[in-house]
């Protein structure tokens, strides 16, 4: 099996010369054609802005900040601010932007493609673009592109200053709203405050005789209600006892069993003027012996002196019934002790059975204005620290934009990278040349050179004939040789006229290779 002939270095020669008219004529139209676009390619400009983040100049610890949303959202929010629909087109119509596409593309499509070409950038702490995580953001840059280099600058200058603007604007209006906002929360919740304390008032007053505080003042009030009941009972029986034995004698009096009086009429003033010392005229014990002694003194006048016995019967007749009477009035008023205290244990067993329900209602009431009492004090909190946030963000004393860097007027184009494109179009050049070489060899079946010729035949011929040129070839020859010439100075020229609008200015380079050498 025959193997497959490798071409060698003098084949690769003799194909580059075979194959030379394609390979400069396809070199040299690509290169010119990158040299053509990299020189009718519309310069563009861009103008840079870079804003500071500040952070705020009171500590955190004494004031805190209001907005502590993230610096990456915030600059967003104010990017969209800026670049709403309104601000676009006032900026394109005062720098007459889209003149010659606004016959073209709709006002949507003109503020998009606006929108694309303003940039901003985040520059983290180590001063990188982009948002890396865990690195904060110290800063961004601000950017418009146009192919004026004038416009591009004006409109970066206006761009800042919107952001400065709306960054102001945007934390005192926040603050202002913040700190409106907590009043109106704070006198909602004041007026919460003052409807509990209302009801705790009113539950309190409907239940004044039940209240908690009052349970040891009514445990107190029953015992001493008990003691009284049971001293009021004790003396009602012993005044039921006297009253019998007073019945009795008063019978054994009316029969005149009785003639020698039990007390005289001065041992009872006597025992009145002792009673007096200790109680006081209300009391049933004097109000008896008031009676007795007023009975005595008339049973003394109405009586005749001269029958002694029927005078001493009468007395004790009268006596006995004073004392009667007094038991009687004693027993009356005891038994209205005895029920007025039965009703203030009653009352009392009452409010102590009714003071448990009544505190769980009051405490609930209780805890439910506290409850509103602690969010009203939050409030009031939170009131004043957007208060202070506010005098801060008017002052200018919390975190702000600072403009590091102002726009300038650029003095380059920011593309096309024309180098790049001059570099790409050399390769491209090189490799699409090579390519159509390799192309048309690949297609072509004929033979050339000694070797392989041998490689398919299998040996080698016996004698090799020169190739012997003719006339017309030497013509054609001269006249690809004029053209390359040609073409030659053709990319100098071109090579020369990007240098002086791709680099630099030929007078400006001649002098810079003079000063050099000297």
């Amino acid at each position: 099996m025959a193997t497959e002939y490798e071409l060698t270095l003098q084949d690769y020669l003799s194909i580059m010369r075979r194959r030379a008219p394609y390979l400069l004529g396809t070199f040299t139209a690509v290169l010119l054609t990158s040299i053509i676009v990299a020189i009718t390619l519309t310069p563009t400009y861009r103008a840079t802005g870079t804003i500071m983040v500040e952070s705020q100049q009171v500590p955190e610890n004494i004031v805190p900040t209001a907005d502590k949303s993230p610096l990456d959202e915030r600059i967003n929010i104010i990017k969209q601010r800026v670049m709403t629909r309104e601000s676009m087109l006032l900026i394109a119509n005062k720098y007459n932007l889209f003149k010659g596409s606004s016959r073209f593309l709709t006002s949507s499509e003109l503020i998009e493609r606006m929108r694309d070409r303003v940039g901003v950038e985040l520059l983290n702490s180590d001063g990188m673009q982009g948002n890396r995580q865990g690195q904060a953001t110290i800063a961004f840059t601000l950017s418009f592109e146009d192919k004026s280099a004038e416009i591009s600058y004006q409109v970066t200058k206006d761009l800042v200053t919107l952001f400065l603007d709306w960054n102001v604007k945007l934390r005192t209006e926040g603050a202002a709203e913040t700190k409106d906002f907590l009043a109106q929360e704070a006198n909602k919740l004041k007026k919460e405050v003052e409807r509990q304390e209302g009801l705790i008032a009113a539950y309190k007053g409907r239940h004044s005789n039940t209240l908690p505080e009052q349970l040891t003042l009514r445990m107190t009030m029953l015992s001493r209600a008990e003691n009284d009941l049971r001293e009021v009972e004790r003396d009602y029986r012993s005044t039921k006892e006297e009253l019998r034995t007073l019945k009795v004698e008063l019978s054994a009096a009316k029969f005149g069993m009785n003639d020698t009086p039990s007390q005289s009429l001065p041992e009872l003033k006597a025992e009145l003027a002792r009673l007096s010392s200790i109680y006081n005229e209300s009391h049933p014990d004097i109000k008896a012996l008031k009676r007795k002694i007023g009975a005595l003194e008339k049973a003394g006048e109405e009586t005749d002196p001269g029958s002694a016995p029927d005078r001493a019967t009468t007395l004790a007749v009268y006596r006995t019934q004073a004392k009667i009477d007094s038991a009687n009035a004693r027993l009356e008023s005891l038994a209205q002790q005895q029920k007025m205290l039965q009703e203030q244990i009653a009352q009392n067993e009452n409010a102590m059975i009714l003071t448990p329900k009544v505190a769980q209602e009051l405490d609930i009431l209780i805890r439910d204005r506290d409850s509103a009492q602690k969010k009203y004090e939050e409030i009031l909190g939170k009131k004043m620290n957007a208060q202070i946030s506010e005098s801060l963000e008017s002052e200018n004393k919390s975190e702000r934009f600072t403009l590091l860097e102002p726009p300038i007027l650029p003095e380059k184009p920011f593309k096309p990278n024309r180098v790049k494109i001059l570099l790409v179009g050399f390769f491209l050049a090189m490799a699409s040349s090579g390519g159509l070489v390799m192309f048309l060899e690949s297609i072509n079946k004929r033979i050339y050179g000694t070797e392989a010729l041998t490689h398919v035949l299998g040996s080698r011929p016996l004698a090799v004939i020169p190739y012997l040129p003719v006339k017309e070839e030497g013509i054609r020859r001269k006249r690809m040789l004029r053209q390359a010439i040609i073409a030659a100075i053709v990319l100098l020229i071109a090579a020369i006229v990007a240098v002086h609008f791709l680099y630099m200015p030929l007078d400006s380079l001649f002098i810079k290779i003079l000063t050099k050498f000297r």
